[in-house]
């Protein structure tokens, strides 16, 4: 195994107390610290020398959307499980068809450590599955103390589009004045005239971690300025691109997007997506009025071949 697998066990008792606000326009755990503070302070007093307090902080779109209205930095990143199996030495590829390699664990062991340890504004995308333990292991090993988020909050999914928390947020992006970057495949190009994006960057749809060299040499060529906005959905490699451009300035947002746009551009990569008509819905003020179904311009493309055939 690549990891040191420590597992922490309950030997005394715990016990664990949530504190979350009663609505989501509430601030008051916008700087938690201040809570926990109050509660450490007055169980301190009243226990002394008897208990162990710590806290574990969680957020979610509403707390990212109040960071982008009030023009703060901050970094959202997923290391889901095709990350962490290939950390761990794991043969093969991602469910993208991303292969992993004894380079990108590597790549991704150091991010992983780097994000965590020495930047207090990374958010790590909280996700539950039978892999959360050897997740859990590393963070013991390495004395990292994560904040997390949910890992489905950029995420065009069915469930997320009930309200409008998606589409607001996607709307403070796109009228944003700072300089936004996205990279990413071809197919998600549009995005580009979507959320009125500065500079595209291509990556390979296949195996994106082959032209690393070359994605962060054109960002850099761009350059990683103060108040960047990044939106990265370039599968693993988005950890990486993550840690490098956060070590250069640490002045910069980065959204470790993953499938998020997929749906909207006509693919359905993952199974809670919605289809592409309920995406155009949900997000035609953001659409530009020509926009035109990826489908239907599949469908007439294919006709096309069809018809020259004869």
């Amino acid at each position: 195994e690549r990891w040191l697998m420590t597992y922490r066990r309950m030997r005394k008792q715990e016990l664990s107390i949530k504190i979350k606000p009663t609505n989501s326009s509430s601030n008051i755990l916008y700087e938690p610290d201040f809570i926990f503070n109050d509660v450490k302070q007055y169980l301190e007093k009243k226990y002394p020398d008897e208990l162990v307090i710590d806290s574990q902080e969680k957020v979610g779109i509403d707390f990212f959307t109040k960071k982008m209205l009030n023009n703060e930095n901050f970094t959202f990143v997923k290391y889901g499980d095709g990350e962490i199996i290939c950390m761990i030495g794991g043969k093969g590829e991602n469910c993208d068809h991303h292969p992993y390699s004894d380079k990108l664990a590597k790549e991704l062991e150091i991010s992983f450590v780097k994000l965590l340890k020495f930047y207090d504004d990374v958010y790590l995308a909280e996700w539950i599955d039978n892999l959360v333990k050897t997740r859990e292991s590393y963070i013991n090993v390495n004395g990292l103390k994560p904040k997390f988020a949910d890992y489905e909050c950029f995420l065009t999914l069915k469930e997320n589009l009930s309200d409008k928390k998606l589409l607001n947020f996607y709307t403070l992006i796109k009228n944003t004045k700072r300089k936004k970057i996205v990279v990413g495949p071809k197919k998600l190009k549009k995005v580009t005239t979507m959320l009125e994006i500065d500079n595209f960057v291509e990556v390979p749809i296949i195996n994106a971690f082959s032209d690393y060299e070359r994605v962060i040499n054109e960002l850099v060529q761009i350059g990683v300025d103060n108040d960047n906005i990044y939106l990265l959905c370039c599968s693993m490699m988005s950890c990486l691109i993550c840690s490098d451009l956060k070590e250069m300035n640490k002045e910069i947002t980065l959204l470790d997007i993953g499938s998020g746009l997929d749906p909207i551009f006509g693919e359905r990569t993952r199974p809670k997506q919605p289809s592409e008509e309920e995406c155009v819905k949900y997000f035609k003020n953001l659409l530009p009025k020509d926009h035109t179904f990826q489908k239907k311009k599949n469908a007439v493309k294919l006709l096309n071949n069809i018809s020259s055939d004869f």
